[in-house]
Order: structure tokens, then C-alpha cells, then sequence
């Protein structure tokens, strides 16, 4: 703190407590007596010279003296009686009054004595002044203020004197002067720093005892020489045991080390885990630092120990969380993930072949549909179960979503035909667990599951390639219901070559790469030409002609179908309108199919009745074919849409009926105007009477429900005679008639003018 800084706090500091009022008085006491002892003797000795004059200057200094002795009496007895404030102003009106009486014999008597007693009084009021600066000394603004009123008017008046070494004398007073301002000030200094050292060595010990961690100093030897209460609970013991303790006989050394080498180095730290000496297991971050002396060198070690075992066991759990499903407990996607991270950096991996099983369950979005979700997760629950107690802790089990697992083994062999024999192993583990129904609140349900294996190669890093893979081996397994499917390139190759063409056939309407073929539909026993089916094609610029079957699917996954299909009934109304125009219609109807996906979007029936307005047609001139599948499994959304158009006059027929296995009860419920029947029941009519009775029955029940009856698929003579020969009413399309025609090749061989 410099001077000027130093006066400028002086000079700001207003308050006043108690502790400084009373010790003025208490202090002004003594002083007081030797002022009432002093002024007599000064009137005693100079009484000759000033006669009753200084008698009167004595009584008024005594007569103030015993004032402020009688107020100083009162402040000890009853301090109540004012308030600190005007105790404080008494006293300094008082002091103040003390010292200009003083000064009055420095400025008025001083100037009628010779210099014996010149130097006389100058010696007593230089006295008086020193005195006042240990009695004023509480608080130093009075003090200095106090000297100010003896010392600067006696200076002035030995300046004006004309005594000896007046000058040398003024000079010598002045340096006293400054010397008692500056010894004020340095002790005032001396006592700020000491209450602020005091200050903070209380808050250091409280700080000491009430930290929420454990703090302790040890000596060189690692002896335990103090500590706080929560050291105690962190050992788990007693102050008179931890002290004097040392620290190389703790049970747990592992934070003995950060102890030694703080001495050594300088301030360590250690995170982990800590068993204290009544055996409880603690997550703890320690830390400690050095001691020094004036010379740098280290006397002992302090240590600061704090508890976060709480916050660790949250991070953990946090952590579980993140990487574990909730319902299971297995390993989520995220761990899944970190533990392939751990699988291909290890050592291990370089060496050694891995298994990887990914796994889903067969129809369960079924089981959550009918028998709601809280089954559902039963259901996961028992395989996570079954999984656990089939293939033990050797193997990594995660559920990365809905009814998806993975199943990983690491490290099986360095011999690829011995890791696939333990893949075999493995899957009919896992296959032997949905050989016993899951039973449910009393239900007993059977579950397969359809799973993809793919062969971790030493090395291979790829963890996202690596899941792709055995997704797309996992589909394959579901495709071709075989339960279990192997990755090979092939797989990996074809699923690029899906994705290629998938990504071309959003783009296949823009380059005009869509076209429209017509297959006609005839009468079996003339060949007399009825209608024609509206058969799309892309002319692909690589593969070429492709039909629905290669395409369609892709466009349903990729959510195309809609563009599609408007993209046919355009087309298709164009056609009519055309050979309307040029007057070669002659057909009842041309029929295009309609997935029931297509037939519940929204506004369906009115967009289609709207083109068929915009373009002149009847409603009658285009039917809707809907396969019996698809109608099959979206019936109550379909059946409002059908009868809406049945009312408007649009024909619908069931397509590739018998496949879809539905029941009379949909024929029944739905007003169609045709059946179509599968080319799966006509191929083999030839050689199998049983399919030509199977036909047989079909037929009889189409006619119940008076629908026309088209046959699909007919290839040569004697199935048509076959057909011919059950129903001579039918109508049918197929390749011994006609195949598929270009628009233009269709309508120059079958449309004639009218």
C-alpha cells in the first residue's frame, strides 16, 4: 500500500465502531491525568512571569481534562446513553479543544518569556504532541489532526521569533512532525495487514475445518500432522487415529505416490478409485502440492482429497444409458458401435477371424399390430433372455432397434474354414432358441427369426461396411425364407446394382424412358378381340426392356409408385383418345393396375375421375385392376374407394386372384366386375387333372358372384381347350394369343377402322 493510496483510504474511511470509540477514551484516560499533573507544574513555573493569567490558562486546561475524564467515565457505564456517533464527536470536540488550549501557549505565552523558557515550553509542547500519538492512536485522523493543532502554530511562531537557531530549531520540529505522521501511518498500516491476516487466517480455518473435502499436511516423512473433520469420513476413522498416521501404512496405496512426489516435483494429482481404512470404496480426485520455506525447499505437503463418488456413479450410469437399451439391457446401437471400435483396434485383430450375426425377427410387426406393443416388448425381452442363456458372456449381444440384434464373436480362429464351421455353430444356437413358443400372458406365440452372418476378416476395419453387409445378408435370409444367409460379394453386388437402379428410375419419366404396351384379352372360344391390359416397360440404356416385376418394387420403396401411376393412366387416356380419333376403337375397356397403396392416397378416385373428364372418356372406357394381395392387405381402407368408383361407373377386377388366398367374404363385400385368375393355376392344368378342378371351382365361384372371368397366362392350344372345355363364356390373355405390343405394333394389328 503506497502513501498516497494509503491517504487517500484514510481520508475515505467514515465508519467508526465501537472498538476504536472505546479504546480512545480508555487510552485518553491516563494521558488525561498527566495533562491535569502537567499543566499545574507549567503554571507553578511560570507564574512569576504571567501571574494569574496562567493560573486561569491552568484551570481551563484541568477544568477540560476532568471533563473528558468524566465522559470517558460514562462512556464505560453507560455507553447506551448516546449513540456511537456523538460519543465519537464529544470525544473529538473535546481532544481537538485539549490540544488549542496547548496551543495557546505555544502562540501567545511563548512570545513574553526569554529563550530559557522559550525552549521550555517548545520541549513540553513537543512532548505533549509525542504523548498524544500513542494515546490518539486508535484512530490516526485525530491523532494527526491533534498534532497538527500543536506542532504547525509553535513552528510558525519559533519562524517569527527572533531566538537563536530559531531556524535550526523550525527544522528539527518539522522532521519530528513528519516523523509522527509517518509512525501513525506505518502502524495504522502494520494494523490493517494484521486484521487482514487475521482475516484470513480465520477464513483459511474455517475453511479448514468446514471444506466439503478432506484436507490434511503431512511432513517429509508422509506423517499425517493435521486434518479436518472431513478427512475423517474419507479415511473412515477418528482425528486421533489419522493424526500421526502414516501415509505408506494406508491399506489402498494407489494415491501414496501423488503424496511423494508433490514433495519432489511440485503439485500432482491423481482421479480414481480409493478403499478407505474401514473397507469402503470411494471415486476420489486428489491433489497435493508443496510447503516451501524461504529457500524454496519443501517442510511438508499439503493434501487435498475430495469425494466424487457420487458424481462417477452418475457419469457411469449416464454412460451405461447411452450405450444399452433401456428395455433388454443389451448393448444399444451406440454400444454396439464402441464395442467394434474396441473389437478392431486390439491386438487381436490382426490375427484372428470374428463372427458377426445380425438378426431380425420374422413377422413381428404383426405381433405388435394385433397384440399391442407391451407384448411385443415381452417378446423382445424372452429373446434378449434366451439369446443371453444360449450363447453365454462370450459373445457381444446388442439390440440396435426394434426387432433387429446383433450378435458379434470375436476372435473365433486364425483359419477361415474354422471360423465358418463355428458360424454354423453359432447360428443353430441362435436358431435352437425360437424352437419353443414364447409364452405371453397365456399366449403361446412362435417366432423365426431370419439372420444374416458375415465373417469378420483380421484387419478389416470397416464397422459401417461391416453392418451394411450383414443387412444386406440379414434381407436376403428374409427374401428367400431360408432363416440363415452367408455375405458374399454377390449379395453386395447386386444390392449396388438395386440402388443404381433405383437411383436411374427417378429420373426414368424425365428422359422418357417409360413406355406402353397393350396385351389383348379375347374370347376363348372365337379369340374375338374384348379388351387389352395397359403393361408399362422402361427401356432401360443399359439392362434394356425391363418390365414391372424388376422395377415396380423399387418404385414403391422409393415412393414413386404415385408418379408412376398417374404417369400410365396419362399415357393410356392419350392412346384411347387417339384411336378414338381416328376412329379404331373398338374395345370394351383397356385396364391398368393399381396397387391398393396407389388406391387409398389421397383424393384418388376424384383425381381419376377428373383426368378421365379432362381427356373426354367414359368411365367406362379404362378399368382399374387391383391385385388380390395387395387388396388384401389394405381392405377397409380400399373397400369406401372401390364402391365410390363403382357408383361413378369405373370398372375394377381382382388381379392375379387365388394367390392371395383371400376369402369369399371379400367377393362377397366388394363389387367387382371381374376376376382375373393367376397363371399359376393354368401352367400345369395339362398334366395334373387336379389343377384343372381346382380352375374348375374358381370358376364356379366367380359366376356365383356374377363376375366376368378372364384367364391369365395361357401359353399353347391345349390349355385354351382345356379352359374351353370348363366355361365357354371366358376370356383370356396370354402368349399363345398375343404377347405384350408396342402401342403403335398393337393398334395396326388389332384396332381396325370402325
Amino acid at each position: 500500500m503506497n502513501f498516497i493510496t494509503l491517504v487517500n483510504y484514510i481520508k475515505n474511511l467514515q465508519t467508526v465502531d465501537k472498538v476504536i470509540i472505546t479504546n480512545l477514551y480508555l487510552l485518553s484516560e491516563k494521558s488525561l491525568k498527566t495533562v491535569i499533573a502537567l499543566s499545574s507544574l507549567i503554571a507553578l513555573a511560570l507564574y512569576p512571569i504571567f501571574s494569574y493569567s496562567i493560573v486561569l490558562w491552568s484551570i481551563a486546561l484541568v477544568s477540560l481534562s476532568v471533563f473528558r475524564l468524566r465522559e470517558s467515565f460514562e462512556f464505560k457505564n453507560n455507553y447506551q446513553k448516546h449513540t456511537l456517533a456523538v460519543w465519537y464527536k464529544r470525544f473529538v470536540i473535546s481532544a481537538f479543544m485539549t490540544a488549542v488550549l496547548f496551543t495557546v501557549l505555544g502562540c501567545v505565552y511563548i512570545h513574553y518569556v526569554d529563550a530559557y523558557y522559550q525552549l521550555f515550553i517548545v520541549t513540553v509542547l513537543v512532548g505533549l504532541a509525542s504523548g498524544a500519538t500513542t494515546s490518539l492512536s486508535a484512530d490516526i485522523r485525530v491523532a494527526i489532526v491533534y498534532n497538527g493543532l500543536i506542532i504547525v502554530p509553535l513552528l510558525v511562531t519559533i519562524l517569527i521569533l527572533d531566538i537563536p537557531l530559531h531556524y535550526v530549531l523550525a527544522i528539527l520540529i518539522i522532521i519530528y512532525f513528519i516523523t509522527q505522521v509517518m509512525t501513525l501511518l506505518t502502524s495504522y498500516t502494520q494494523e490493517i495487514r494484521i486484521k487482514e491476516l487475521e482475516e484470513e487466517k480465520t477464513l483459511l480455518h474455517n475453511l479448514f475445518k468446514e471444506a466439503p473435502l478432506g484436507i490434511f499436511s503431512y511432513d517429509k516423512d508422509l506423517n499425517i500432522i493435521d486434518c479436518n473433520k472431513q478427512l475423517n469420513s474419507l479415511f473412515d476413522s477418528d482425528r486421533e487415529t489419522i493424526i500421526g498416521l502414516n501415509l505408506n501404512h494406508l491399506p489402498d496405496r494407489r494415491p501414496i505416490s501423488t503424496m511423494k512426489n508433490a514433495l519432489i516435483y511440485g503439485q500432482q494429482s491423481y482421479v480414481g478409485p480409493y478403499t478407505s481404512i474401514g473397507g469402503k470404496d470411494y471415486w476420489i480426485e486428489s491433489k497435493a502440492f508443496p510447503f516451501t520455506n524461504k529457500v524454496n525447499n519443501s517442510i511438508e505437503g499439503i493434501g487435498l482429497i475430495e469425494d466424487k463418488t457420487k458424481e462417477h456413479n452418475a457419469l457411469e450410469e449416464l454412460e451405461y444409458l447411452t450405450q444399452h437399451d433401456v428395455l433388454t439391457g443389451l448393448l444399444n446401437r451406440r454400444g454396439f458401435k464402441n464395442n467394434m471400435e474396441k473389437l478392431i483396434n486390439s491386438s487381436s485383430h490382426k490375427e484372428l477371424f470374428s463372427l458377426l450375426f445380425y438378426m431380425d425377427l420374422n413377422q413381428f410387426k404383426g405381433i405388435n399390430d394385433s397384440l399391442g406393443h407391451t407384448v411385443g416388448d415381452e417378446v423382445l425381452l424372452s429373446v434378449s433372455e434366451r439369446l443371453i442363456y444360449s450363447l453365454g458372456h462370450e459373445c457381444n449381444i446388442s439390440r440396435i432397434g426394434g426387432d433387429e440384434f446383433i450378435i458379434v464373436v470375436p476372435y473365433v480362429s486364425h483359419q477361415e474354414d474354422i471360423a465358418l464351421t463355428k458360424a454354423d455353430m453359432f447360428s443353430e444356437k441362435i436358431q435352437n432358441i425360437f424352437i419353443d413358443p414364447f409364452i405371453i400372458e397365456s399366449l403361446h406365440l412362435h417366432v423365426k427369426s431370419s439372420i444374416g452372418i458375415i465373417l469378420i476378416e483380421p484387419n478389416y476395419t470397416n464397422i459401417e461396411e461391416i453392418i451394411r453387409h450383414a443387412d444386406i445378408t440379414m434381407y436376403q435370409a428374409k427374401k428367400a425364407n431360408s432363416n440363415i444367409s452367408y455375405y458374399n460379394e454377390d449379395l453386395d453386388r447386386k444390392q449396388k446394382e438395386l440402388f443404381d437402379l433405383q437411383h436411374d428410375l427417378a429420373y426414368a419419366i424425365e428422359k422418357n424412358q417409360l413406355d406402353m404396351f397393350f396385351q389383348p384379352i379375347v374370347t376363348i372360344k372365337e379369340d374375338k378381340l374384348f379388351s387389352a391390359e395397359a403393361l408399362i416397360r422402361w427401356e432401360h440404356p443399359v439392362k434394356g426392356l425391363l418390365s414391372p416385376i424388376d422395377f415396380i418394387p423399387l418404385a414403391i420403396k422409393a415412393g414413386m409408385l404415385s408418379q408412376i401411376t398417374w404417369w400410365v393412366l396419362d399415357t393410356v387416356c392419350n392412346h384411347i383418345v387417339q384411336w378414338k380419333k381416328e376412329n379404331i376403337w373398338q374395345l370394351e375397356y383397356i385396364s391398368i393396375n393399381v396397387n391398393a397403396q396407389q388406391l387409398v392416397e389421397k383424393d384418388f378416385a376424384r383425381k381419376f375421375l377428373k383426368k378421365l373428364k379432362e381427356n373426354g372418356l367414359d368411365t367406362s372406357d379404362i378399368m382399374i385392376e387391383i391385385t388380390e394381395r395387395s387388396l388384401i392387405d389394405s381392405f377397409d381402407t380400399t373397400q369406401d374407394i372401390i364402391n365410390m368408383l363403382r357408383k361413378e361407373g369405373v370398372k375394377c377386377a381382382v388381379d392375379d386372384f387365388g394367390i392371395g388366398y383371400s376369402s369369399l367374404s371379400y367377393l362377397k363385400r366388394l363389387s367387382f366386375n371381374t376376376l382375373k385368375i393367376d397363371r399359376a393355376f393354368v401352367q400345369d392344368i395339362e398334366s395334373n387333372p387336379k389343377e384343372l378342378l381346382l380352375v374348375s371351382t374358381i370358376l364356379d365361384i366367380g359366376r356365383q358372384f356374377n363376375y366376368r372371368i378372364v384367364i391369365e397366362g395361357i401359353e399353347d392350344q391345349k390349355q385354351k381347350e382345356l379352359l374351353l372345355g370348363l366355361d365357354g363364356e371366358l376370356l383370356y390373355q396370354g402368349f399363345y394369343f398375343s404377347k405384350p405390343l408396342h402401342a403403335e405394333t398393337f393398334s395396326k394389328k388389332f384396332l381396325k377402322e370402325v
